[in-house]
């Protein structure tokens, strides 16, 4: 048996824990990369008023909460605050309807703070759900807010800027993650790169981004941890690395729920990263294992225990006091029973629409759903390719050192645990007549990481002799496929109703302009910079594919 740690590759001919380098130094396309999310993930926030995305308002209330110092409210017990239920009901609602561009925009001048507006609790019969989650975004947004001077007195679409702003600062490192996870699982530059491009093809990636949402510090520490188990599962067995994933999967543990899926995961990945028998793997990794747990159970583990000692629950329903009438009038009213046959096929058919859709609150406007659900098979069936190129009579035959069935499963499976748990919460709430709901693939996005990798692997295999053009087809394709899904929202939703169609696009712009945060002038220089950095991403891809006649696996593209 032979426990593999970094720094440290085994040589040996065929053997399954080869450990490719990681780069000394991360190239320039990623670099750009990272620069082009940005910029897509600032202009999103000029392309969306405030309170656009899902469960916006209640986000921004709970950061204000919790800057107020109230940090445990119990179920019910939070009611939104009188300001920013008015400032909510001073934006037109883009996701209750279509062509709202006609509408009046208040002034810039006219928009005042949260707190200018009201500071009290509202009348607002609906309480702010979110007291069923950790407090540890809603800490962190708080304490950014006091580093920004005069906050609570900025208009309040200048205070939702701030907070979408730490999103955007949040999700940064993010493609960085997945390049380097991506080049230590593969060995591949070019596959590396194409794993951090494809997350940039999901409006609900570039919209976590873009809002105010505990999704984006969960995506960060989901990614870091699905990063660190690649480092885990291709052989590095250190107390550094347990240590860091402790870390890691605790704190996502105070930002959301769906990390306490996650341990499997960890097991598995720790079985894979030594060689020899079951027992022999065990014996050898279970102290990783203890250790990476019991730092992340007590870094995390104990407000799951308060839930179960307060609610009852693990994770209580931040809804559960609404009356019967409340519900229905909110959330629309109860149907009869399904079947299982009906949810299973539903539930699929929503999140692969959604994944790529969902440009409003869940599925309107989007591109037509031929090509969502298209995107969303290609998306699945690189997953079983990836899988199938590792097994022992195929991996010969591909030049991917390290690649296996099992690790590749490995990096599938806190998507799938994660997907479980939304499958099963979804289908709790259909089987007790209730509307379907909570199928929203923000949910799935933290746990990327894996399935980006294999999308890029098997894309990568497929490609054949046009492999090294890989990076950049898969640039071109994501910034058409995220233009014509700005072109269908402005379109649908925040042009006007006039029959003139170009007029409309003209009224949807102004809507939009109008409705930013900045002026004109700064917010299509905001348009023009996101344009010329994508431009510079696409020719420094280009570049480098043009300096190779072929892009062997091994090879680094732009080292």
């Amino acid at each position: 048996m032979r426990t593999r740690m970094i720094g440290a590759p085994d040589r040996a001919k065929g053997n399954d824990t080869i450990e490719q380098p990681p780069p000394r130094r991360f190239p320039l396309a990623i670099w750009l990369i990272m620069a082009m999310q940005a910029m897509l993930m600032l202009a999103t926030t000029v392309l969306y008023p405030p309170f656009q995305s899902p469960d916006e308002i209640a986000h921004i209330d709970y950061v204000i909460a919790h800057r107020h110092g109230e940090w445990f409210d119990g179920v019910g017990e939070r009611r939104y605050q009188v300001g920013v239920d008015k400032a909510y009901n001073q934006v037109p609602r883009m996701q209750d309807g279509v062509h709202i561009g006609a509408k009046p925009v208040l002034p810039r001048s006219a928009r005042k703070s949260f707190d200018a507006l009201g500071r009290g609790p509202s009348r607002n019969p609906y309480p702010n759900q979110m007291v069923q989650h950790p407090p540890l975004y809603y800490g962190l947004a708080a304490g950014f807010t006091y580093l920004l001077p005069n906050w609570s007195h900025q208009r309040f679409d200048i205070q939702v800027f701030w907070l979408r702003l730490l999103s955007i600062l949040l999700m940064a490192p993010v493609p960085l993650l997945i390049y380097a996870a991506a080049r230590r699982a593969s060995g591949s530059g070019a596959i590396a790169l194409v794993a951090a491009i494809v997350p940039l093809s999901m409006p609900t990636y570039l919209r976590i981004g873009a809002s105010v949402t505990n999704d984006s510090l969960l995506t960060l520490l989901s990614v870091a941890v699905s990063a660190l188990l690649v480092r885990v599962a291709w052989g590095d067995q250190t107390r550094r690395t347990a240590v860091l994933l402790g870390l890691a999967w605790g704190a996502s543990l105070l930002t959301k729920g769906f990390p306490l899926a996650l341990p499997p995961a960890i097991v598995l990945a720790y079985l894979l990263g030594v060689d020899g028998s079951l027992r022999d793997r065990a014996r050898a990794s279970w102290p990783g294992i203890v250790l990476s747990g019991a730092i992340g159970f007590a870094v995390g583990g104990w407000w799951w225990i308060r839930n179960v000692v307060v609610y009852g629950a693990v994770q209580p329903n931040g809804f559960a006091n609404l009356s019967s009438y409340l519900r229905q009038r909110g959330f629309g009213a109860d149907r009869p029973h399904g079947s299982d046959l009906h949810f299973f096929g539903t539930f699929f058919r929503l999140l692969g629409q959604r994944t790529w859709g969902a440009l409003g609150l869940t599925d309107l406007p989007s591109l037509p759903h031929s090509l969502l659900l298209l995107a969303a098979a290609v998306f699945v069936i690189s997953q079983v390719v990836a899988v199938v190129v590792g097994l022992p009579r195929l991996r010969s035959r591909f030049d991917l050192p390290g690649w296996t069935a099992a690790r590749a499963v490995s990096l599938l499976l806190p998507t799938a645990l994660t997907l479980a748990v939304v499958y099963i919460n979804a289908r709790a709430n259909y089987f007790q007549n209730h509307p379907l709901g909570g199928v929203q693939s923000r949910y799935i996005v933290p746990t990327l990481l894996g399935p980006v990798i294999c999308t890029a692997v098997a894309l990568y295999l497929v490609a054949g002799r046009l492999r090294r053009w890989l990076p950049l087809a898969t640039l071109t394709a994501a910034l058409l496929f995220l233009a014509g899904s700005a072109y269908e929202l402005i379109s649908v939703e925040m042009s006007s109703p006039t029959p003139d169609r170009i007029q409309g696009l003209k009224d949807g712009l102004r809507f939009v302009l109008d409705w930013a945060p900045f002026p004109t002038l700064a917010s299509s220089t905001i348009v023009v910079v996101t344009a010329a950095v994508a431009a510079a991403t696409a020719v420094v891809l280009y570049r480098d594919t043009a300096r190779r006649k072929r892009d062997p696996v091994a090879a680094t593209i732009g080292t």
